[in-house]
């Protein structure tokens, strides 16, 4: 009988070395919240599992500098963490590409504020604005140079002029009906296919392209590399950004 525990034992603690083992060579994809919907609908699609990671730019860079967490492939707009991963040896250059455009957009909560496009901003009906600082997030640089235009009136409303941290709290704020628009990104306001309120579509023109890139840290492991190309070639993962908002890079 004792011979027989001590095998079971010995079995079972065989196992638990597999399992760590196997749970510490998992693919995971730290990403930003504005991916969710894509990210997940490809993480349920994929032939090469792998696992997901969400937080802001900076708390990916933070838990990449640290090692207090794994991050096998980043997705993100924060061309400055691709830029210190690659300063830090995290990655090269050649591991970096960009993955899809993200389109931005003067959004309310209101369904019929911009029924009529861009009627409701030169007829000066904003009331209250939310901005994400320009020196902090690639939204924020965009929204800044439409601001900055002589034909985007907002002098009538700089009093109302709430600048965010974050993208994400700006979608909040309007959101809440605390404020009635904000600059944002499209796949923020996406709903099964499906945008939500109203929206003026910023012309691509008018700021320089926010682009989302998917980086690779562990180019030499192979189930990591299976993962980076079927998210950045795979045409269903396609359909999943667009889905979501996104765009071509070329669009």
């Amino acid at each position: 009988m004792r011979k027989k525990f001590i095998q079971l034992i010995t079995v079972a603690s065989s196992l638990f070395t597999f399992e760590q083992a196997s749970a510490s060579a998992d693919v995971v994809v730290c990403a930003v919240p504005q991916v969710y919907s894509a990210l997940e609908s490809a993480k349920e699609d994929a032939s090469n599992k792998f696992e997901t990671y969400y937080a802001p730019a900076e708390d990916i860079t933070s838990r990449i500098a640290n090692n207090s967490g794994k991050c096998s492939i980043v997705v993100s707009s924060d061309e400055k963490l691709a830029i210190l991963m690659l300063r830090a040896e995290k990655t090269t250059q050649d591991n970096i590409k960009p993955l899809v455009k993200a389109p931005l957009i003067l959004w309310s909560k209101d369904e019929t504020l911009f029924k009529n496009d861009i009627k409701a901003i030169k007829d000066k009906k904003l009331k209250s604005l939310a901005l994400p600082k320009a020196s902090l997030t690639p939204v924020g640089f965009a929204a800044s140079q439409i601001v900055k235009k002589k034909n985007f009136p907002t002098n009538y409303i700089k009093y109302k002029i709430f600048r965010t941290e974050q993208e994400f709290q700006a979608f909040a704020m309007v959101n809440s009906g605390n404020v009635q628009t904000g600059f944002i990104t499209k796949p923020l306001i996406m709903r099964d296919g499906k945008a939500t309120g109203s929206y003026w579509f910023v012309p691509h023109e008018y700021y320089d392209p926010i682009k989302y890139y998917i980086i690779n840290t562990n180019s030499t492991s192979f189930r990591t590399s299976k993962v980076f190309n079927y998210l950045l070639t795979d045409n269903n993962v396609h359909q999943f950004f667009l889905k979501a908002g996104f765009e071509d890079l070329d669009k």
